[in-house]
């Protein structure tokens, strides 16, 4: 086991050099590539992985931690998509939590009333394996498993792209809304410290290394 380290934001609300917008894959781009079945973790501790978590279905995939201000707040507009297309049986919504534990997540939901789907990859592997380094991350995974979008924080390209990976099931697709929150920009785990956006102060987040 190497060292506990911490997780660092290194892009704050703004244009910051270095922060550039992350690059967005369409459904027919040949970098779009089929999620790997890496170990993943449910609250309750038991083991899955993202593929058979999706079972098949569309989905829109958050990577975020609980210490991340911009991850906390897409939980409304997370939850609203997930009441809206709940009923369908073809696509959800999942929230991978980055570097912590079960327990930590589990406690977070609890206390935030959390109903969508959460998972946890508490050693990166999943975030390794994808070159996932910043949070809050999106994916948009078309049915059957191929991830056909990558974006920052929830945006509404974001949502046309989930929108338009539902409808390849042939269902009706009703709208979803945009986020009602701006979307700051992402943070970088490669410095491994947090800081905060509004004191500049650093915050401990622990990274369990391999």
């Amino acid at each position: 086991m190497r060292r506990w380290l911490p997780l660092l934001v290194v892009c704050l609300a703004g244009n910051v050099p270095g922060c550039a917008p992350r690059a967005t894959l369409p459904s027919s781009s040949p970098q779009s590539v089929a999620l790997p079945p890496t170990r993943l973790t449910r609250l309750d501790g038991s083991p899955t992985d993202l593929p058979s978590a999706l079972g098949g279905r569309a989905a829109l995939v958050s990577f975020w931690a609980t210490w991340c201000t911009s991850c906390v707040d897409e939980i409304e507009s997370l939850e609203r998509l997930d009441a809206r297309i709940r009923t369908r049986g073809d696509a959800i919504v999942v929230a991978v939590a980055v570097g912590e534990t079960p327990q930590t997540v589990a406690a977070f939901a609890r206390e935030r009333g959390i109903t969508y789907a959460l998972l946890v990859d508490e050693d990166f592997q999943l975030a390794d394996a994808l070159g996932q380094r910043r949070v809050p991350a999106t994916l948009v995974v078309a049915p059957g498993g191929r991830i056909v979008h990558r974006a920052g924080a929830l945006d509404a390209d974001s949502l046309m792209a989930f929108r338009a990976a539902m409808g390849a099931s042939g269902k009706p697709v009703a709208w979803v809304d945009a986020p009602s929150s701006t979307a700051r920009a992402p943070s970088d785990r490669s410095d491994l410290t947090t800081a905060g956006a509004a004191s500049g102060q650093e915050q401990a987040a622990p990274e369990p290394a391999r």
